[in-house]
């Protein structure tokens, strides 16, 4: 006894265009997960108002060469890649910025550490989750 299974046409042609479409459903679900953290990061990056934010070193440059050298705040330098390859995008810190980001974040000899970073990583995690569902669910019709 033979028993054959038939895939019907509209099935096989739904499968196709998922396949066609997948790439760029997950690529606008990770971008609308990574805008959640990226406000989130934001919000939990320490804003300090009392200092240049430079250090003696540059401070004693700047008095040599008569220059003021102005650095962004941590909080207003957060920047978000491009996808790669892998479909991933990384958050951080620009270029002006992510050198100190780990003074705070880990902690100095003279300072207690500040954990920013990683209180955003598992405060979002659930939203950043339930964000990508959302929009995975919604752009696949299901």
């Amino acid at each position: 006894m033979t028993i054959s299974f038939k895939i019907e046409d509209n099935i096989v042609d739904g499968l196709r265009e998922l396949g066609t479409k997948a790439k760029r459903v997950q690529n606008k679900a990770t971008r609308a997960g990574s805008q959640v953290f990226a406000e989130a990061l934001k919000h939990n990056t320490p804003y300090e108002d009392r200092s240049d934010r430079s250090w003696k070193g540059q401070r004693e440059m700047d008095r040599i060469k008569g220059t003021k050298s102005v650095f962004k705040h941590m909080r207003d330098d957060i920047q978000l890649s491009g996808i790669d390859q892998f479909g991933h995008i990384n958050a951080g810190f620009g270029k002006d910025t992510y050198w100190r980001v780990h003074f705070v974040e880990l902690g100095t000899p003279n300072y207690a550490p500040n954990p920013f970073i990683s209180k955003t990583v598992s405060e979002t995690q659930s939203v950043y989750q339930t964000t990508v569902a959302t929009v995975l669910k919604k752009e696949l019709g299901l």
